[in-house]
C-alpha cells in the first residue's frame, strides 16, 4: 500500500477525505431504528435554521428523533462520499446542484417518485427552481432525485463608508468595478478593494466573469467539444487573476474559502465581495446596517450581465433504512410552512411560488438579488451538471488549477486548457453512453 505522502491532494479528496473525516460522523450513521439523520453543509446561519426545523419536527412527532449533522462547506463533499462508501449514509442530505449527477451515478440517491406523485405540494415550486433542479439531473421525467430547497443568486456587497469616503457608487460595468477596487485599495491602511476566494469555491466567482466576457453560458459546441478555453473565456479569467496579481486583494486570500471570504468583508479588511443573498443576514449579525452596507446588482462584462444563480436540493439516501419515515420528514421540511420559516430566517430566495410575495424581498438589501434573478435580459449561468464528473471537477480539479494560476505556475490559458481537457474526456464518456443529444442551457427569454 502507498504511504499517505505518496497520495496527491486530489487522490485524498477522491478517496473521500481519509482521516480528515473523523470517526464522529461515521459513528453516527442511521443505525438506531428510531433515529433519522440529516446532513447539511449550508453554513452556520442556515445550518442553525435547519437545526431548529429538525427540533420542531421532533417535538411535533414524538415517535421520531432527528439527528442534525452540520458539516463545514469546505469538507462536505469528501465527508459525504466517505459516509456513503462506508455504508452509513445520512437519511436526508442537502446537496448543491453539481453533486447530484455524481451521487446518482453511484446509486446513492433514492428516486422519490413513489411518494412525490401523490404529494400535495408537488406543484408549488417556482419555474426557476424547477429549471435548476432539472438541469442539475435531480428531476428527469417522472423520476425525482431531489427537490429545490432554496434558490441562490449573487449580487455585490460594498462597504458603504468606503464608497462615501471615495465618492464612489456601486459599479455598473466590470471596467468601472476595476477602477473602484483600485481606489479602495490602500495597503498602508491594510485595506483592499476585493475579497478574493482563492481556495475551494473560487470557481463561483470567476466563472460568472468568464461568461460575462464570452457572452455565452454554453460549455460545449454543437460538435460536443468543450469551448471554455476560447480567447474570450481566457480574457475573463485573466481579469479575475489580475485582481490578485495586482494586489487588489490580500495576499493570503489565495487560501480563502467561504468563511474567510465573508469575514474579510464584514471585518472591514475588504471593500466588496460578490456573494449569495444569505450573506446579508451574516453581515447584519456582525453589526452591519444601512450605514455600513450596500448591496447592488452585479457589474456587466463586455458581452453580458450574468445572473449567477444556483440551487440547493434536499435528497434521500438510497441507503436509508427508514425510507417511509425519511419521506415524512422530507415532505414536512419542504412544505410551505417550514420552508417559509427557513427562507425568512436566512434571507434566501424561496423556492416556492407563494414565498416570492414576501414584502422583505421587494426592498432594502434583498432587492438587488431579486432583480438579478428576475431580469430576463441577464444571461443565466448554467452548468453541465448531468456529467457525473462535475463534482470532482468543481470540488477538486478547479481549486488545484486556479491556485497554480494564482501562484504564477501556469497562465489563465493553461488553466482553462487543462480544465477543458478534463471536461472533453468526461463529455465523450457521456456521449458514448447516451448519444450526442446532450442537455443544453435553456434559451434566454
Amino acid at each position: 500500500m502507498p504511504t499517505p505522502s505518496v497520495l496527491s491532494r486530489r487522490q485524498m479528496l477522491k478517496l473521500s477525505g481519509g482521516a480528515l473525516v473523523g470517526t464522529s460522523l461515521l459513528g453516527c450513521g442511521p443505525d438506531n431504528s428510531d433515529r433519522l439523520t440529516v446532513i447539511a453543509p449550508l453554513g452556520d446561519l442556515k445550518n442553525r435554521a435547519i437545526e431548529r426545523l429538525c427540533q420542531e419536527y421532533t417535538e411535533s412527532h414524538p415517535n421520531s428523533r432527528v439527528e442534525f449533522m452540520p458539516v463545514p462547506w469546505d469538507q462536505a463533499h469528501s465527508k459525504l462520499l466517505t459516509m456513503i462508501a462506508g455504508g452509513k449514509p445520512p437519511d436526508l442530505m442537502f446537496l448543491t446542484g453539481q453533486w447530484v449527477a455524481e451521487l446518482r451515478a453511484m446509486g446513492a440517491i433514492e428516486n422519490l417518485e413513489r411518494w412525490h406523485g401523490d404529494w400535495e405540494y408537488r406543484d408549488m415550486f417556482t419555474p426557476i427552481a424547477m429549471q435548476r433542479a432539472e438541469s442539475s439531473a435531480a428531476i428527469e421525467g417522472d423520476a425525482v432525485y431531489g427537490l429545490p430547497f432554496e434558490v441562490t443568486v449573487r449580487a455585490m456587497f460594498y462597504q458603504k463608508q468606503w464608497l462615501d469616503e471615495l465618492g464612489l457608487e456601486p459599479a455598473v460595468t466590470r471596467a468601472d468595478w476595476r477602477i473602484a477596487l483600485e481606489k479602495m485599495t490602500d495597503t498602508q491602511r491594510e485595506r483592499y478593494g476585493y475579497a478574493l476566494r482563492g481556495a475551494r469555491g473560487g470557481f463561483w466567482s470567476w466563472w460568472a466573469i468568464v461568461e460575462e466576457y464570452s457572452g455565452t453560458n454554453q460549455w460545449f459546441d454543437t460538435d460536443n467539444r468543450c469551448i471554455i478555453n476560447s480567447p474570450e473565456h481566457v480574457a475573463g479569467l485573466s481579469y479575475w487573476n489580475d485582481l490578485y496579481q495586482d494586489g487588489l486583494t490580500p495576499r493570503d486570500s489565495l487560501n480563502w474559502g467561504y468563511t474567510e471570504l465573508v469575514q474579510g468583508f464584514w471585518s472591514g479588511s475588504c471593500g466588496c465581495i460578490e456573494q449569495d443573498n444569505e450573506v446579508v443576514a451574516t453581515c447584519v449579525e456582525h453589526g452591519m446596517d444601512e450605514t455600513s452596507l450596500v448591496t447592488a446588482i452585479m457589474p456587466a462584462g463586455p458581452k453580458a450581465r450574468v445572473a449567477s444563480a444556483d440551487i440547493w436540493m434536499l435528497s434521500m439516501a438510497s441507503g436509508s433504512r427508514k425510507k417511509d419515515a425519511a419521506w415524512e420528514l422530507y415532505s414536512w421540511l419542504l412544505s410551505p410552512g417550514p420552508l417559509g420559516d427557513y427562507s425568512r430566517d436566512t434571507g434566501v430566495i424561496p423556492s416556492f411560488k407563494s414565498g416570492l410575495s414576501d414584502p422583505i424581498l421587494e426592498q432594502g438589501f434583498y432587492k438587488p438579488f431579486v432583480d438579478m434573478v428576475s431580469d430576463t435580459n441577464n444571461l443565466a449561468n448554467w452548468y453541465p451538471s448531468y456529467l457525473p464528473e462535475m463534482g470532482e471537477f468543481i470540488e477538486v480539479m478547479v481549486t488545484e488549477e486556479q491556485q497554480k494560476m494564482l501562484l504564477k505556475q501556469q497562465s489563465p490559458q493553461d488553466t482553462l486548457d487543462r480544465l477543458a481537457d478534463f471536461l472533453n474526456t468526461a463529455h465523450r464518456k457521456y456521449v458514448d453512453k447516451n448519444g450526442p443529444d446532450v442537455p443544453r442551457p435553456p434559451k434566454q427569454a
